[in-house]
């Protein structure tokens, strides 16, 4: 069975070679949903129909891990905050980007944080709020695969071993 990833990013044109960049580093074991993918991007959010939303909220409900890669827009906000609501973990990964920290609210839902940059790391680890949260530092980014196969046992198998 394949872990499946539900990617939290903006959909707009000049984030798809960071989304696909940070994507293109998890290996065969991810399903990997990108809604800049499966939705208009091209296009003005109002005019976008229910059914955008609809394909998304499927694919959140069937993911088992929220992958957040700022700097994200308004919509990830609520993405977020339906996976902090949920027993499926919210995971961010930052390199420098430093914008999304002023969102306390998205930050006080996240379950971990993951980064590649030693000077991102150390500032996560002293934000008032992240520094309660799992704070991870990887020396590259395919260390997300190990990462997130790590959080996706701990997450359902260990669980499911303890009831």
């Amino acid at each position: 069975m394949k872990i499946k990833i539900y990617v939290i990013a903006r959909i707009s044109e000049d984030a798809h070679l960071w989304t696909n960049k940070i994507c293109g580093q998890l290996d065969d074991s991810f399903e990997i949903f990108k809604p800049k993918d499966h939705n208009p991007w091209n296009k003005r959010h109002e005019t976008f129909a229910k059914s955008v939303f609809d394909v998304d909220l499927i694919a959140i409900k069937n993911s088992h891990i929220g992958l957040m890669l700022p700097e994200y827009g308004k919509d990830c906000s609520w993405e977020a905050g339906w996976y902090a609501n949920s027993k499926k973990p919210v995971v961010v990964f930052v390199d420098a980007q430093m914008e999304w920290l002023r969102d306390w609210m998205v930050k006080g839902g996240l379950n971990y944080v993951i980064t590649n940059n030693s000077s991102t790391y150390r500032i996560l680890k002293k934000d008032p709020i992240l520094k309660h949260k799992k704070v991870i530092f990887i020396k590259a980014v395919k260390g997300l695969n190990k990462v997130l196969k790590e959080i996706y046992q701990n997450t359902y198998v260990v669980r499911k071993n303890k009831k």
